[in-house]
């Protein structure tokens, strides 16, 4: 039974991905636990701190089949602290003093914090894994509409004629900037510690510097160049893009949204057989998921607070922004492939209906190609002049109840700079688009050579 979402059995596949809650579950934090004090006793040995012998006992049996998870349970509760927990189960494994090395030299931080970099390290391969699937799609789908004419939407209204393919290129340029944001972070965030609770390295000796080197070396992590315990930007910065390809996520759900209304009708979300959207209107098909990349964008923003709460460090060691961590790093990376997932998805099987586009954009009154009118007009008598007159024919169009269309075409200004055949191209949608068309092109060639191999077409 669980009052949440990630927990709940019914409901934790509509904010999460089975495949990223397995990282951050009891399971893998157990086994994650037990590579760090296994890594902890490697560089100690490797070190003449301990015994060569206490490691190999200790690689050998501080294993996760090893670890019984309601003992742990139990020890953890009862000292209120889990590694000390942690550390007493781990005793009666050990026939001899081996058992003595466990967590020796070591800080109960540098355990935790390298276990969430371990596991946060594992999320990053998932998330890239999400992030490559969607940047795929999206390259296929700014290729396929390029050159579908659609409207640029500016405060809920059509601004000028644009291209669906440069709309999904603009998501897709963004996503590559994240993508290579997120990869420059690697070597920064994916680092061990082992410097105990005040920094000061005291429990190694003088040879701090070489232990440390070889337990994150055991690890596959970087060596941090400075004790990090109070130093929480490693998580709370890797949070800090995640929180931005949310809401990169969140504007695209909320543009297909606004194409999803029965008025507009430009974009409908896949049904799989047996799927309903309403138990009171059977046959309607609610964009669900779409309205959950609106949902999680939000959630994930809202936890980021608690990641900049952790940074306001007291002293070298303060469990209060500890436990904000616990909670919203594991979250946030949860909601993260649950948005990502709904994206792939949904671009993947949904539907874009471009006649529907075209009929949309001739039921414009005229309002959308003013801004090129303008421009094709000041050339003759001036911007200011020019947009004056347009907006005298806006009001005209309202209170005489006409078209804006019809009172370009009637209008003797405009008439004396501008032929009609020259007034139709600047009515006209396709005759905007080749700078939309063009961008797309930049997008999808700048896309390809930082994501695509050349020689064989398929992402790295």
């Amino acid at each position: 039974m669980s009052g949440e979402m990630l927990g709940s059995l019914y409901n934790q596949n509509g904010y999460s991905t089975a495949r990223m809650r397995n990282i951050w579950s009891d399971k893998n934090r157990i086994k994650v636990i037990c590579q760090v004090e296994v890594a902890v006793a490697y560089a100690m040995a490797k070190n003449g701190k301990i015994p060569e012998k206490a490691y190999q006992e200790i690689q050998a049996k501080l294993v996760p089949e090893n670890i019984d998870p309601t003992q742990l349970k139990i020890e953890s509760a009862r000292a209120g602290h889990f590694l000390a927990g942690f550390v007493t189960v781990a005793q009666p494994l050990f026939d001899d003093d081996s058992g003595q090395y466990v967590h020796y030299g070591a800080a109960s931080e540098d355990v935790e914090d390298t276990a969430f970099v371990l596991q946060l390290k594992e999320s990053d391969r998932v998330l890239k894994a999400y992030l490559n699937q969607l940047g795929k799609i999206l390259y296929q789908l700014c290729e396929k509409y390029q050159r579908t004419p659609t409207a640029a939407i500016a405060h809920k209204t059509y601004a000028a004629p644009t291209t669906l393919g440069f709309k999904l290129g603009i998501i897709l340029n963004e996503l590559d900037y994240l993508m290579r944001r997120l990869d420059s972070l690697g070597s920064f965030t994916f680092a061990g510690s082992l410097a105990g609770a005040d920094g000061t390295s005291s429990m190694l000796g003088a040879d701090y510097q070489q232990v440390e080197a070889d337990f994150c070396a055991h690890l596959g992590l970087s060596k941090p160049e400075m004790y990090w315990h109070t130093q929480r930007e490693r998580f709370t910065e890797y949070c800090h893009v995640e929180t931005m390809i949310a809401q990169a996520l969140g504007r695209l759900g909320k543009n297909l949204l606004y194409m999803s209304q029965t008025i507009v009708g430009e974009f409908q979300e896949a049904y799989a057989p047996g799927r309903q959207g309403s138990t009171v209107v059977p046959t309607v098909c609610n964009p669900y998921m779409v309205e959950a990349i609106v949902n999680l964008a939000t959630v994930i923003k809202n936890e980021m607070g608690l990641m900049y709460d952790t940074m306001t460090v007291d002293g070298e060691k303060d469990t209060t922004v500890w436990r904000d961590l616990y909670v919203a790093l594991p979250e946030m990376t949860m909601y993260l492939s649950g948005q990502l997932n709904y994206a792939i998805n949904i671009l993947k099987f949904g539907q874009f209906n471009p006649q529907r586009m075209r009929q949309n954009l001739s039921a414009d009154d005229g309002t959308m190609y003013s801004g090129s009118l303008m421009m094709a007009l000041a050339k003759f008598m001036g911007r200011e002049n020019a947009h004056g007159l347009l907006v005298k024919l806006r009001d005209k169009a309202d209170h005489q109840q006409v078209t804006l269309r019809d009172l370009f075409y009637a209008d003797a200004t405009i008439a004396k700079y501008l032929s009609k055949a020259e007034l139709d191209r600047v009515m006209t949608p396709n005759d905007h688009l080749d700078n939309a068309i063009s961008k797309t092109e930049q997008i999808l060639k700048l896309y390809k050579a930082r994501h695509f191999n050349v020689n064989n077409g398929k992402e790295d």
